[in-house]
C-alpha cells in the first residue's frame, strides 16, 4: 500500500512463533507493533531493527504476499514474520532458510564453547576459537561456507552472514537439541568420531603405539584406543563420558 512520498511511511509488523521473544521493541497486546520511517526501508533492516536476526526468520507476508528480504517497505504494508518451522507447509521457493545445507559445517562464536564440544563428540565439524574476534568469525565462516552459531544479534545480522542460528537456552545441551532440531541432523549423529579438543577426526591405533600416555588403570582395563592425528589427543571406550550430562547422553542415542 503505498503512499505520497510526503507522508511518513508506517507499516506495522507481527512477529509469530518464538520470534516473539527476539523482539526488543515495545510490543502490544495483540502483538503487533507500529513501526514510522522517513524513507523506504528493506524489510531486513525493518524486521532486524526490532531485534530479530534474518536467520531466524523463514517466511515473510507484506500485505498478505510472500517477500524476500530485499522487499522495500514504502507504505503501510502490514508484515508478517515467521520463524523456521520444520512443519510448516510453505513452497520451498518462498522460504527463507535453508532447512539443511549439503555440507553440516559449523562455527561457534566465543562463547558457545560448551555447544561447539557438545557438537564434536556428536561428530560434526565445528570450528571454535576461544579468542576469535567478530571479524575473524565473519572471515572463516565466508571461507569455509559454515553455519554461524552465536548469541550475539548484532553479528548474526551481518549480510555476510547466510546460514545461521541463534540458540534460545543459555544451557549447553539444550543448546545443542536446538541446533539438531533446527537442522535436522539427529539422523546424522556419529559420536566419538571427532576429538573434542581440537576437532580433527580420531583414527583407531593400537595400544602398544599409545602405550607411554596411558595411566595404570587406563592399561589394565582397556585395549582399544583412538587418536587424533592433530593434537595427538588419546581416547579409549569410556573417556568421552566422564561426567556426560545424561541428557546429553539421551541426545546423543548413548
Amino acid at each position: 500500500m503505498s503512499k505520497p512520498s510526503n507522508l511518513p511511511i508506517q507499516p506495522t509488523l507481527r512477529f509469530y512463533g518464538d520470534l516473539v521473544d527476539l523482539v526488543s521493541q515495545p510490543i502490544s497486546d495483540n502483538r503487533i507493533i507500529e513501526r514510522s520511517l522517513s524513507e523506504p526501508t528493506s524489510v531486513k533492516d525493518l524486521i532486524e531493527g526490532c531485534g530479530v536476526p534474518h536467520t531466524e526468520v523463514d517466511f515473510i507476508l507484506a500485505d498478505d504476499k510472500p517477500v524476500d528480504f530485499s522487499y522495500k517497505i514504502t507504505g503501510n504494508e502490514r508484515i508478517s514474520v515467521y520463524p523456521f518451522f520444520i512443519s510448516l507447509e510453505i513452497p520451498k521457493s518462498e522460504r527463507l532458510q535453508i532447512s539443511k545445507p549439503d555440507e553440516l559445517l559449523f562455527l561457534a562464536d566465543v562463547n558457545l564453547g560448551k555447544l561447539a564440544k557438545h557438537l564434536r563428540l556428536a561428530g560434526f565439524d565445528t570450528a571454535y576459537k576461544n579468542d576469535a574476534t567478530d571479524s575473524e568469525i565473519i572471515k572463516q565462516m565466508q571461507k569455509e561456507n559454515r553455519i554461524l552459531l552465536t548469541r550475539d544479534r548484532k553479528l548474526l545480522m551481518r549480510n555476510a552472514v547466510k546460514i545461521g542460528y541463534l540458540p534460545r537456552s543459555d544451557d549447553s545441551t539444550e543448546q545443542l537439541e536446538e541446533v539438531f532440531k533446527r537442522f535436522d541432523l539427529f539422523d546424522e549423529i556419529q559420536p566419538y568420531s571427532r576429538c573434542v579438543n581440537c576437532n580433527g577426526m580420531l583414527e583407531r591405533v593400537s595400544k602398544e603405539s599409545v602405550m607411554d600416555q596411558l595411566e595404570p588403570l587406563t592399561k589394565k582395563y582397556f585395549d582399544e584406543f583412538s587418536q587424533c592425528p592433530d593434537c595427538g589427543q588419546v581416547y579409549w571406550k569410556g573417556s568421552h563420558r566422564n561426567r556426560l550430562d545424561s541428557r546429553l547422553e539421551r541426545l546423543l542415542k548413548l
